[in-house]
């Protein structure tokens, strides 16, 4: 008798998702046709009211806005999506998210489309954040947020971090811990970047990616104590040097480490220390 209502149950549930299904070529006509169409109900709201039913609501959600983008591609106009449409979109998939925050769909499809075509960089990050959270297996994500954050908002720093978190996700490509310790050179945080590059390198088994790291340590460890000479270089004399020898010169280090890669350290016009290798610590910036 148990199980024949546990059985009733699941089967009303696959009704009710067939129907909530089937119904989805109609959601075409109830698209939104003007800017005060843009609004979707408070996620908060929704989560509520779906109850129970929150992973049919957000599947619900998530193909809405499937159906909305399909339907533009037959647009002849110019924007082919107004920028309100984009807004009302990242409602849906945000409500998509928070029904059920597990959905991986909704942010792949709002990376793909909010951030190129739509300029919604941040509100894309902060379903991407959210993903982060709670997809814990899901290595992509953070990904694609450090590469937002790098390519669109130049902020290395944080794209750093979102790299250096899907580096730690299973089965992540050892590219990543690559271009986290670049982006954490280029943000300035070079001590970062050595600490996860010593810690990568004790995890790491295949013997031309160790040594890969390890060059890129030494690099870094000799910038950095470029960077703490150049900075009491300025601290006793008020000002910068004016090349990367005067530190020699005033004796506050012996001699200039060798640059791993060939090269040789310089200070560029703000007084930052570089390498003439730099392609090595910092990854190719389209301009």
């Amino acid at each position: 008798m148990r199980n024949a209502g546990l059985s009733l149950i699941i089967g009303i549930l696959c009704l009710v998702h067939v129907l909530s299904l089937g119904k989805a070529a109609d959601l075409k006509k109830a698209l939104p046709r003007g800017e005060g169409s843009a609004y979707v109900l408070p996620p908060a709201f929704l989560k509520i009211t779906a109850g129970e039913f929150d992973g049919i609501a957000s599947d619900f959600m998530f193909f809405q806005g499937l159906v909305f983008m399909g339907s533009t591609y037959e647009r002849s106009e110019w924007p082919r999506v107004k920028q309100w449409e984009w807004k009302w979109l990242f409602n849906v998939l945000r409500a998509s998210t928070v029904l059920d925050p597990y959905f991986r769909d909704p942010y792949y499809f709002a990376n793909a489309h909010l951030t190129w075509a739509a300029g919604m960089v941040e509100e894309t990050n902060s379903l991407l954040e959210q993903g982060v959270r709670y997809r814990t297996w899901d290595g992509l994500l953070p990904f694609y947020a450090g590469v937002n954050n790098f390519y669109f908002l130049h902020n290395y720093a944080k794209a750093s971090e979102y790299l250096m978190e899907a580096s730690r996700r299973p089965g992540a490509s050892p590219i990543y811990v690559s271009l986290a310790s670049k982006l954490a050179y280029k943000g300035k945080r070079t001590e970062n970047a050595i600490a996860f590059l010593e810690y990568s390198l004790e995890k790491e088994e295949d013997p031309q990616i160790k040594q890969e790291y390890e060059m890129r340590v030494t690099a870094l460890k000799n910038i950095l104590q470029l960077e703490q000479v150049t900075a009491r270089y300025r601290a006793t004399y008020g000002n910068k040097p004016h090349k990367i020898t005067d530190l020699v010169a005033k004796k506050l280090i012996t001699s200039l480490p060798i640059e791993p890669y060939g090269g040789s350290y310089y200070l560029n016009e703000s007084g930052e220390v570089k390498t003439t290798m730099e392609r090595w610590l910092v990854p190719y910036i389209k301009k």
